[in-house]
């Protein structure tokens, strides 16, 4: 911030994509969770996949050059798919 007033605008233009690109993650993630969970009811198949595309939206915007400083590692695809499995099976046994 102080940078700015010299000139140099290059740290607060990236400081300022990386806020959108963590604004625009957490929201996606949130939307395609709550899908994910409205879904499964009907099609606990589609509301499962939804629920893990909710993990990728990191990766796939810093694609289109948002960088929201996650890097991808297996460790965390592996937990998001046991978390997602877990809730899954707690929500059918509340279900039934």
């Amino acid at each position: 911030m102080f940078s700015v007033p010299r000139g140099y605008t290059d740290g607060f233009n990236q400081w300022m994509k990386q806020v959108a690109a963590i604004c625009l993650t957490a929201f996606m993630q949130t939307t395609l969770l709550f899908l994910g969970l409205l879904t499964f009811p009907n099609n606990m198949l589609l509301g499962l996949g939804i629920m893990l595309a909710a993990n990728e939206v990191p990766r796939i915007a810093q694609q289109f050059g948002l960088d929201s400083s996650v890097k991808v590692n297996m460790m965390s695809v592996v937990h998001a798919t046991t978390t997602a499995v877990n809730l899954s099976r707690s929500v059918a046994r509340a279900v039934k």
